[in-house]
């Protein structure tokens, strides 16, 4: 059977626009993340991060979110029959993503999806646990928290978008190697991030440690 070098290949979803967009296609992806900088706060004499040996992410999610993990995509949430392989994918992904900033020195140890539909004490958030490899490695560098479809792919209605947001200190958290939390986050810019594939307009939270 005769077959193609790869570089033809190549060449074909350049110059053939059938074969382009069926390329172009395969590439896509339908599931991203936002993000969060981790920054000193301003009142801090010394380095807040000292000590961590996990953090703990967790962010809301907006209607469009919620919709698309009760109801219209429900499968991929991380209990459904497809989710399971999307969270596993990013949980190798989140810490080795290539993006435009530094990433915390991590690797994501567990995710905790809560979708409680409740009539006095509704719960829709995920919080994303992340071991630390090297603590130099965190103060004004950036996590990946996801997964999480990107908004083409989020079938958003209303002219919501695929928000999550950071709402409480404790949202924002460094544990040490004996379970203690040591930091939290003092206060936060830019509280709501978008599902995407690039780290633009990432919360900003400003870490203080405990008392």
């Amino acid at each position: 059977m005769f077959r193609l070098p790869l570089f033809a290949g190549l060449a074909l979803c350049v110059t053939s626009t059938a074969i382009f967009s069926a390329c172009e296609q395969e590439e896509e992806e339908k599931f991203g993340f936002t993000c969060v900088e981790l920054l000193q706060a301003e009142n801090q004499d010394t380095d807040p991060f000292a000590g961590t040996a996990k953090i703990k992410v967790t962010l809301k999610y907006e209607p469009c979110l919620i919709n698309y993990y009760t109801k219209t995509n429900s499968g991929q949430a991380m209990t459904g029959k497809d989710g399971e392989a999307v969270f596993a994918e990013w949980k190798d992904r989140l810490c080795t993503e290539s993006v435009a900033d530094s990433l915390v020195a991590c690797e994501v140890e567990e995710f905790a999806q809560t979708l409680q539909d409740s009539p006095t004490n509704p719960i829709y958030q995920m919080t994303v646990t992340y071991r630390v490899t090297d603590t130099s490695k965190i103060s004004g560098r950036t996590l990946l928290w996801g997964p999480g479809p990107v908004e083409a792919y989020a079938d958003c209605t209303n002219n919501e978008r695929p928000y999550a947001k950071l709402t409480l200190p404790s949202d924002v958290i460094g544990i040490d190697k004996d379970n203690k939390t040591i930091w939290n986050a003092q206060s936060w810019a830019n509280p709501r991030g978008i599902m995407q594939r690039n780290t633009a307009g990432c919360i900003q939270a400003s870490i203080a440690r405990g008392n």
